[in-house]
């Protein structure tokens, strides 16, 4: 790619050696979120979870047309949640900066079976590769952190269709917390700097109220669910691969529900965009 920005070529360069990482061979290991995907279960309260709950609600509802529903995968990475949103029955569309990203996308689909699902682009959030309303759905996973928010959401409005829905799974500011996590001590403890084996970026960070008011902007129909409250200690409490759900992530979910202000010191955030 030409004219990439500074972060943009460090991004890409970060990407291009964490790409290494994933194995192409590996099957894709599906039971994480098997509950959302295959309408089994739900945990509103996880918001990885939600942000997989969403789109498949939407597609449920739309089920009747009898039509193809397109969803863009917004910085793909490797390839495995578009597999994913595949499986659940869209046709997935998907970009990154990454062109070994790119290319694991494409071999991925085929050894599932999945080609004709599957469209892959090397591009940049700031300047999405597809054609003005293109689709649906928009999804993004810990992605808008790394990117130029208002040039990517404009995009973003640019490609849905009307009617449409984007979501986006993102960390939040919390300054209350932010303090403490980067206390000397706690940053011993549980490194924050940029490096391949913590997948941390050198630009990246925590979106902040004005990146959120700039969302709201461009997107005035904008909802915003926080979690991630005491459960943030689970990162301590529990092992990562439990895939039990978590006590803590509930009781968030139902202290946010009786006391709103209570989520706003969530760290973590789905931002639900609608376009009119």
């Amino acid at each position: 790619m030409k004219n990439l920005t500074e972060r943009q070529t460090r991004e890409k360069e970060y990407y291009e050696q964490f790409a290494e990482k994933f194995n192409i061979n590996r099957p894709i290991d599906f039971s994480p979120v098997d509950g959302p995907l295959l309408e089994k279960e739900r945990r509103p309260w996880n918001s990885y979870w939600r942000t997989y709950e969403i789109p498949v609600d939407f597609l449920r509802k739309q089920k009747e047309t009898q039509k193809e529903y397109h969803l863009l995968d917004f910085g793909c990475g490797p390839g495995d949640n578009s597999l994913r949103f595949a499986r659940a029955g869209y046709k997935v569309a998907g970009f990154d900066i990454c062109e070994k990203n790119i290319n694991s996308c494409k071999i991925l689909f085929e050894k599932n079976n999945n080609s004709e699902q599957g469209n892959f682009l090397v591009g940049v959030a700031e300047k999405i590769p597809f054609a003005d309303e293109s689709f649906e759905v928009v999804v993004g996973i810990d992605i808008l952190h790394h990117v130029d928010i208002p040039k990517a959401i404009s995009e973003v409005q640019r490609v849905l269709k009307k009617d449409g829905i984007a979501i986006f799974r993102e960390p939040v500011e919390v300054p209350f917390f932010d303090i403490i996590r980067n206390t000397k001590l706690v940053r011993f403890l549980f490194p924050n700097k940029s490096s391949l084996e913590a997948h941390i970026t050198e630009d990246e960070r925590k979106l902040n109220k004005f990146d959120l008011n700039t969302i709201k902007e461009i997107f005035p129909n904008m909802t915003i669910e926080r979690s991630l409250v005491l459960s943030r200690f689970d990162k301590i409490l529990r092992k990562h691969d439990n895939p039990k759900s978590s006590g803590l992530e509930k009781w968030d979910y139902f202290c946010s529900k009786i006391l709103p202000s209570y989520g706003l010191f969530g760290g973590a955030s789905v931002i639900i965009l609608k376009k009119n």
